[in-house]
């Protein structure tokens, strides 16, 4: 070989050290190209933080490996080194599928992004141009602030119940807080406060001081005694929520805490409490043999609640305490009515009533038309209102019951 190969020979090898570096390995994938014929060569990094190198153009893309051990926040940032490369930075699935993508301007390009584990690709390719280029991949320290938030045990009642509130602390700091002091506000008109009580989060025997509750607020302060410091996330203080009316009652505590000698006020999430009014519960047994559906009418004949009975008759359903009507119907049966009276939180019970048979047309009376209806379609399947005894077919032994309520009118008294 003579001097001009081994010149040639070094300078090879000086190029691709160059351009694939020591801290990552590189290789072409099989016959993957891009719609543009471009061949992509796939190559992995190995740790956080780290400045990799590499060369696209467009003919040549670059993908790069990255795994993630656990949820990750973390940028991509590329930057020309050499060249008019304007670079794009995709970041793809473990089956290569687009997951976010960000556009260079000019010689550089950054992609954010938040990640669950798994495996994943960074492709770079130009967007215009071509050269050599860094890239970095950062982690972004998630910083958690401290907080507090109002909760409620359980978050939904009836009127005149009662919740327990509970107000947190999270993420306190290591040096912990030598006070605290939270300004509440609640709806008076939907709730009531009382019982506020210390948890003990600022140690034993704290100082405590409370202004109200009145009109809709309260104010609840805490300062550790004897040098005693809230060091740990928890509960600073509970309170009972009765409700006092139906709707959604908001119930906000701002904080202000102190590590000594000055207030800083942090982030509060409130609580809401659902209150409903309690309902009252109506049942009873209605025998027929057709499905009896029972529905209930409010004073202005809209529906509140329907039920079907089951196959024994018996139906429940509940409803706001009130005065309804409440009527039994079912095909070809004379229908019952009644006007129970419900109250909250009790259960009204009616008479068991049986409905009777031959109203065929739904006229409210069983006479000589209804025992036509059956003559016309005798021995028919249909209308179903006809077949009374519910065996399928049209006969006399429906004729039969429509005979022994023959001149019935009227719904049905039901108490």
């Amino acid at each position: 070989m003579n001097y001009k190969n081994l010149i040639r020979v070094a300078m090879l090898i000086a190029t691709v050290v160059s351009v694939f570096g020591a801290s990552s390995q590189a290789y072409a994938q099989g016959n993957a190209t891009n719609y543009l014929g471009a061949q992509i060569i796939i190559r992995s990094t190995t740790f956080w933080d780290a400045v990799f190198n590499g060369t696209v153009n467009d003919t040549r893309y670059e993908r790069w490996s990255l795994q993630l051990i656990e949820p990750e926040n973390f940028t991509v940032t590329v930057n020309t080194t050499t060249g008019d490369l304007t670079p794009d930075i995709y970041l793809l699935d473990s089956n290569e599928n687009q997951i976010a993508v960000a556009n260079g301007s000019l010689s550089a390009g950054l992609l954010d992004t938040s990640q669950s584990a798994g495996d994943y690709f960074i492709q770079i390719q130009p967007q215009t141009g071509g050269g050599t280029y860094s890239m970095e991949i950062r982690r972004v320290e998630q910083v958690v602030e401290p907080s507090a938030a109002v909760m409620l045990n359980p978050a939904s009642v009836l009127v005149g119940e009662t919740s327990t509130g509970t107000v947190l602390l999270s993420n306190v700091p290591a040096e912990g807080y030598a006070s605290a002091e939270f300004t509440c506000t609640y709806d008076p008109a939907l709730v009531q406060i009382s019982n506020i009580t210390d948890a003990g989060l600022f140690g034993s025997d704290p100082a405590v001081a409370l202004f109200g509750p009145d009109n809709g607020t309260f104010i609840f302060a805490v300062a550790g005694s004897n040098g005693q410091r809230a060091t740990t996330d928890g509960a600073v203080f509970t309170f009972d929520v009765t409700a006092l009316a139906n709707g959604q009652a908001d119930i906000n505590c701002v904080a202000r805490v102190s590590t000594g000698g000055e207030l800083t006020t942090i982030s509060s999430t409130p609580a809401t409490l659902g209150i409903a009014e309690p309902t009252a519960t109506l049942e009873g047994t209605v025998i027929a043999t057709k499905e009896v559906t029972v529905t209930l009418y409010r004073a202005d004949t809209t529906i509140e609640n329907t039920a079907v009975a089951d196959a024994n008759g018996n139906f429940s359903m509940t409803a706001s305490a009130g005065t309804y009507t409440v009527v039994a119907s079912a095909p070809g049966f004379l229908k019952a009515q009644g006007s129970p009276v419900l109250t909250a939180g009790a259960t009204t019970t009616l008479q068991t009533v049986s409905l009777l048979a031959g109203d065929i047309d739904g006229n409210d009376v069983i006479d000589q038309f209804d025992a036509l209806t059956i003559g016309i379609n005798y021995n028919l399947a249909a209308p179903a209102a006809a077949d009374l005894n519910n065996d399928g077919i049209i006969n006399v032994l429906d004729l039969e019951l429509l005979a022994a309520n023959y001149h019935q009118s009227g719904a049905l008294v039901w108490q």
